[in-house]
Formats: C-alpha cells, sequence, structure tokens
C-alpha cells in the first residue's frame, strides 16, 4: 500500500517563521513591563493568619451568643405567653365559682362548714365560737375568743 503524503507547499514552509515572530511580540506587548509590591501590604498579609483567624473565631463566638440571647428572649416571651394563659383561665374558673355558676374542677372538694360553741374554763367565763373548714384537702379550725365591740367606755 502507498501512502499518501501531505506536501507543503514551499511558501507556507518559508513565512511560518514570520508567523511565529508575531506571535511573540504580540505576547510581548500585552505582557507587564514590572511588578510593584506594597511591601508593608505585603509584610501584612504574610504575617496576618493568626489575626484574621482569630477575627473570624470571634464572630463566630459573637454570633453564636447573640442567638443563644435570642433563644433566650423567646424562651421568656414563651413562658410569659403561658403563665398568662394559665392565670387568665383561672380567673375565669375564680369569676365562675364566685358569681355561683359553671362547676369547676375543683368542686370535687366539697367543704364543711361547721360551728361549736363551747365555754372555756377561765376566770373571765368567756364564751369562744369554734367554726371549722373541712375538705378533702385540709381541716382549718377558727377559734373567736372574745368579739370585738367598737363601743367607747
Amino acid at each position: 500500500m502507498k501512502q499518501k503524503h501531505n506536501r507543503v507547499k514551499n511558501t507556507d514552509l518559508l513565512s511560518a517563521g514570520s508567523k511565529i515572530y508575531a506571535k511573540k511580540r504580540k505576547a510581548k506587548k500585552e505582557t507587564v513591563e514590572s511588578v510593584e509590591f506594597d511591601f508593608d501590604k505585603r509584610q501584612e498579609f504574610l504575617t496576618g493568619f493568626r489575626k484574621r483567624k482569630q477575627e473570624r473565631k470571634q464572630k463566630t463566638i459573637a454570633r453564636a451568643k447573640e442567638r443563644e440571647r435570642q433563644e433566650k428572649i423567646k424562651f421568656r416571651a414563651e413562658t410569659k405567653a403561658e403563665r398568662q394563659r394559665q392565670v387568665q383561665t383561672r380567673l375565669a374558673e375564680m369569676k365562675a365559682v364566685m358569681q355561683g355558676g359553671v362547676d369547676s374542677e375543683e368542686d370535687e372538694d366539697e367543704t364543711v362548714f361547721t360551728a361549736k360553741d363551747e365555754a372555756e374554763s377561765d376566770d373571765d367565763k368567756e364564751s369562744a365560737k369554734v367554726t371549722e373548714f373541712k375538705s378533702n384537702q385540709a381541716l382549718t379550725t377558727v377559734t373567736i375568743i372574745e368579739d370585738m365591740t367598737f363601743d367607747s367606755e
């Protein structure tokens, strides 16, 4: 088999060098003549890694503290709202009980009032009035030793 050779024209071969040199001249025109460094800024950049790292760390800590503060404020607001709802429900229950209207959950505790009159054997022979308040949770006894009089003597 015969191979077909690509033949280059003689003019293309001779003019190829001028194209290469034109390319080099163009690249030379586009290059920068010199680079000037600000040595102070360069020194700051090279030695400032630790300083910049510390600044990033402090910013992160500050953001975390702010986030924590906002969460604390939100928690307080939620707690306050919950307490307010509880107070409102309790006030409504108390209002209903005071008006003698709706029975509340605490009506299971029946309060019993009893009055007892006892005579004490003191020298003055004063009479005492004893009243007991009984409920499922507690027993309260009130003893009145003498009645208050507002007479001026």
